[in-house]
């Protein structure tokens, strides 16, 4: 019951979503009145021909009636054209908004939230299961609106020709309509295993273009092979199990309808024997029989793509009302952003038993640059996520100049503090877009300075369309090094506040980034700046380092303040500094 409820309630919400369309729904309503009254009308001119001229050879009658059909057929082409091409603009229109709902709805949400949908499984809910979708309103509305003129109208006739013979054709409807009720719940459960299937299947799909090297370097083409080809078994399994009972719906529709039609023309012939009907009334019955039961037969499939769509919207609709929203305050931050970060008390955690952050209290002053180290998954990465409220902390708070961040606008926020991450995300388009993207109304001599600033001039100038050239999806044509360097530069288009380097610069060399360093002194100098780093190189620039361990601070000063208080800051550089004061040694004994 619960389940056949939900479904009633899906089937309620598609049509609501049509009701944005009322003028193209009048049009639609109206081509198939048209459309459906035609072949009604039609059917009584059969009669009037085989009562009238057919019988008595009446020239006049049948000139007469032929153009009357002619101008009924104008009206049922007219009514077939709007029909139509309006059920076609109201699908592809409300499958655009679905998608358009669920994409705005699927940005909106919370990092932790989205990460825990499968990338694969999120494109098959919106490209799938919304195109599944595209069958309701050209087939599922067309056909319960269609057809429920025509029935509606053929019952009508065929009461009024002869109501002991639409007694018997109305015995059907009963019995078609518990069929369809008792199938349809078993369709849509097959159809919704079939469209999860689908969403493993493009999961697995994702995961093997994302992981190919990983594939290819450990030869493990053959097992993914075979794990693609258990998955679309499955899909196959599913979708056939559906298709098994969408035919068994309709062939028992057939067999009923049929049967029917058959103790009609039985029933109807033994009284045109007795006088109680003339040829004429019974074949004109007998068409209008068939006009109430063709639509029953139809119903049968639609029945098959309703519970077919019913299960893909369930899916789309999951992602639109997911409820992990990300929490956006209210406070405006100021025009001048002194950039001074305070976290008090913040703790966090993936998992219960497992904290990252612990009673975590850190100060960083205006304009200060703070290196971060830690182990790996020490915390270093959660802090800058924390930072721009990727993740919110479990307990405590972090305020930027006195602020608590929950309480602010979350554009003011990330306008004002920006992570350049370890692994950017490059986008398929010209490298321009890529170093301007969410500061498009920069100007050229912004994006100039980045490029010199960053470092990516001879990258430029090697390309054959210079900032025009464009990049393949994830930048998968350009190193390590010179995505980051990308990074570097749209950071610095962005122009914040606060800059987090989380790991922004390990693809590059020592001498590269110490270049760059180099080039950013003066940039970085006016600005609040936390960098994560695991290189001694990288940290040694920086006059204060904190180290954190089992998500607590236990150092905060200098390298060799550190080196000389911290056994921790000493062991995890270790092998970094051995070849250093091997150097020393030899220097001081030369």
């Amino acid at each position: 019951m619960g389940a056949a409820m939900n479904g009633r309630a899906i089937f309620i919400r598609l049509l609501r979503e049509c009701r944005h369309y009322p003028g193209r729904l009048v049009l639609i309503v109206l081509g198939l009145a048209g459309l459906g009254g035609g072949q009604l009308c039609l059917t009584w001119f059969a009669k009037l021909w085989a009562d009238g001229p057919l019988r008595t050879g009446d020239y006049h009658t049948m000139a007469r009636l032929s153009w009357e059909v002619s101008a009924l057929t104008i009206v049922m082409m007219a009514g077939l054209f709007i029909s139509r091409y309006e059920l076609n603009s109201v699908n592809q229109r409300m499958v655009m908004r679905l998608r358009n709902q669920a994409q705005h709805h699927l940005l909106g949400l919370e990092v932790g939230a989205i990460r825990r949908y499968q990338s694969g499984d999120l494109m098959s809910r919106m490209l799938n299961d919304a195109g599944t979708l595209s069958t309701f309103v050209r087939e599922i509305l067309r056909r319960l609106i269609g057809e429920t003129f025509i029935i509606g109208g053929a019952i009508a006739m065929i009461f009024y020709l002869n109501w002991r013979l639409a007694l018997i054709t109305g015995l059907m409807v009963p019995v078609v309509a518990i069929m369809m009720a008792q199938l349809g719940g078993v369709i849509r459960k097959r159809g919704a295993a079939a469209q999860k299937e689908v969403g493993n299947l493009s999961g697995a799909l994702s995961e093997q273009l994302a992981g190919v090297t990983t594939i290819k370097g450990f030869r493990t083409e053959a097992a993914e092979e075979r794990r693609f080809g258990r998955l679309n078994a499955g899909y196959l399994h599913q979708t056939l199990r559906g298709e098994f009972w969408s035919a068994m719906l309709t062939t028992a529709v057939w067999l009923v309808t049929a049967f029917g039609v058959l103790a009609v023309v039985w029933y109807g012939t033994t009284q045109v024997g007795r006088g109680q009907a003339t040829p004429g009334g019974l074949l004109v019955f007998c068409l209008y029989a068939i006009q109430t039961v063709e639509p029953l037969r139809r119903l049968s499939e639609v029945q098959s793509l309703l519970q077919r769509a019913i299960a893909a919207a369930e899916r789309v609709f999951e992602i639109i009302d997911l409820p992990a929203a990300e929490h956006d305050g209210d406070k405006p931050l100021p025009a001048n952003v002194r950039g001074e970060i305070v976290l008090e008390h913040v703790s966090f955690a993936y998992r219960a038993d497992k904290p990252v952050l612990a009673d975590f209290d850190l100060r960083i002053g205006t304009r200060e640059t703070l290196a971060v180290v830690a182990t790996s998954g020490g915390g270093k990465s959660t802090l800058a996520a924390m930072l721009v409220r990727f993740r919110d902390p479990d307990r405590g708070c972090i305020r930027l100049d006195g602020i608590d961040i929950r309480e602010l606008r979350l554009a003011d926020l990330r306008r004002a503090i920006c992570v350049a991450e370890q692994e950017p995300f490059l986008f398929s388009g010209p490298l321009i877009d890529n170093i301007r993207y969410g500061s498009w109304d920069a100007r050229p001599a912004a994006i100039e300075a980045a490029v010199a600033l960053a470092g990516i001039e001879p990258l430029v100038r090697s390309l054959p369309g210079g900032l025009q050239t464009p990049l393949i999806e994830g930048g998968r044509d350009l190193s390590g090094g010179q995505r980051q360097r990308i990074a570097l530069a749209r950071v610095i288009v962005r122009n914040p506040s606060v800059v987090v380097l989380d790991e922004a610069t390990s693809a590059l060399d020592s001498d590269t980034e110490s270049q760059i360093f180099a080039q950013l002194r003066d940039w970085l100098s006016q600005r609040t700046v936390l960098v994560m780093a695991h290189r001694l190189a990288t940290i040694s620039r920086f006059p204060r380092i904190v180290v954190l361990e089992n998500g607590r601070v236990i150092g905060d000063g200098s390298v060799s303040e550190l080196l000389a208080n911290c056994p921790s800051f000493s062991q995890l550089f270790g092998e970094q500094l051995a070849p250093l004061e091997r150097r020393e040694r030899r220097s001081v004994a030369g």
